[in-house]
């Protein structure tokens, strides 16, 4: 065959370069002449440096890795890259080179993934070890980051242990992790309890601390002092709160039982704070007052009369009046009065109103109700028109005050009303009408 130019490892014909097969390799184009067969020819001996190169520095990075393993990929891709290189030189010597290199890596990888497989199976008695273990939560966690993190450091082993080992590494992480879980569940869970049982024990002194009833009180509180020792620990810092706490209405309590065994009159006794005993009556006259609701006996309203006037007494000092309970106090005050009001002009009315049934009760007081709020809301609108005309007619007229009693009579009316509906077995609706 006629060349233009031949050399050992490649030649020129018909202005292309081609390199020679080897090994397995038939010839294989690899560019063409720009200039003369010589200029190419040694354009691509000088190419084949470059593959030479390659190979080099992955033998210096192989001999300097620690872990020389994970060059095998690097070097099964160079190979392939040889392969379709454009050059002319040595290649079955460089191939060699590398088959020599696999062959070596190959086996290392092996003695490293016997290794690996010593280490994971060491990893996994400890861990497996400590994922049943239900004690010392903290030390623990901190172990099995440490393994998880040697795990994931650790190399490969044979395919055939891999997945095995694998689920054997996740099932102890879960079960650990689940009974960590679960043991801080139960924990917190014990702590509510006990917390809960502290806060009972604080409530109870504190509904006790400013009663009368000297000697029974003081018998209570100390068995609940006794009661308090047996509950178990909780967190310090939810201790020293409660400790506090319990402390403060002992504390208010027993300031009272000692002036009452020195013999001070009960009506003299002062409370440790006086601030704080303002506004527990406050509260205290509220929940009196709401228990008369609906009672309606003269009884009851001599009760809610006696109230209001010590209520006057109790909140002389503005500073020391619980907006919010004031609030309240005069809403149910206005709602036991106005009921009282309207019992008595519906039994005057119809002297035989309470053997009536309650359907015919209903709507009598509903009625009653409706008229007076149609007259009140008539009269706020003309006091927004003339004020000194209705005063006229009505000097203690209050604008503030009337609108007040409006709104707790709008309350009446629709707790009446539905309990209309439930009498009569009516399903609920705003367009319903009784008369």
């Amino acid at each position: 065959m006629k060349y233009d130019l031949e050399t050992t490892y490649g030649y020129v014909k018909d202005g292309k370069v081609y390199l020679k097969g080897y090994l397995d390799y038939p010839d294989r184009e690899i560019g063409f002449v720009k200039e003369t067969p010589e200029a190419a020819i040694e354009y691509f001996e000088k190419r084949y440096q470059l593959a030479v190169n390659k190979v080099e520095e992955l033998k210096k990075q192989i001999e300097e890795a620690e872990n020389k393993g994970s060059y095998l990929m690097k070097l099964l891709h160079l190979r392939e890259y040889l392969l379709k290189f454009n050059g002319l030189g040595d290649f079955p010597s460089l191939l060699k080179q590398l088959d020599e290199l696999e062959i070596y890596l190959r086996e290392m990888i092996a003695q490293n993934r016997i290794k690996n497989l010593e280490i994971k199976r060491e990893i996994l008695k400890e861990l497996e070890d400590i994922a049943q273990q239900q004690t010392n939560w903290k030390a623990n966690s901190e172990r099995i980051q440490d393994l998880k993190m040697r795990w994931i450091r650790t190399g490969p082993v044979d395919e055939i242990y891999e997945e095995e080992l694998e689920e054997r590494f996740t099932t102890a992480l879960k079960t650990f992790f689940a009974n960590r879980k679960e043991f801080f569940q139960t924990k917190r869970q014990e702590e509510k309890e006990k917390v809960d049982r502290y806060r009972q024990l604080i409530q109870e002194v504190n509904d006790l601390k400013y009663s009368n009833d000297f000697e029974a009180v003081a018998e209570r509180i100390k068995e609940i002092q006794a009661q308090w020792k047996e509950v178990g620990k909780v967190s310090h810092k939810r201790m020293v709160k409660l400790w506090k706490r319990f402390q403060k209405v002992n504390n208010e309590f027993f300031h009272r039982y000692k002036q009452y065994k020195e013999g001070v009159p009960v009506e003299n006794i002062q409370p440790l704070n006086m601030d704080e005993y303002i506004r527990v009556r406050q509260a205290e006259f509220c929940k009196e007052m709401e228990a008369l609701v609906g009672i309606n006996t003269d009884e009851s309203i001599q009760r809610a009369k006696f109230l209001l006037s010590e209520w006057k007494k109790l909140t002389q000092d503005p500073r020391l009046l619980d907006k919010a309970l004031a609030r309240r106090f005069r809403l149910i005050s206005d709602r036991v009065f106005e009921e009282s009001y309207l019992m008595r002009v519906v039994r005057r009315k119809y002297p035989d109103f309470d053997f009536k049934p309650e359907e015919d009760q209903l709507k009598i007081k509903i009625s009653f109700l409706r008229e007076t709020i149609r007259r009140d809301e008539q009269e706020i609108a003309e006091a927004e028109r003339d004020l000194e005309k209705v005063r006229a007619y009505k000097p203690n007229f209050n604008p503030r005050t009337q609108q007040r009693k409006v709104m707790v009579k709008q309350v009446m009316l629709r707790e009446f009303e539905e309990r209309l509906r439930v009498v009569l077995g009516e399903e609920e609706n705003d367009n319903f009408k009784f008369f």
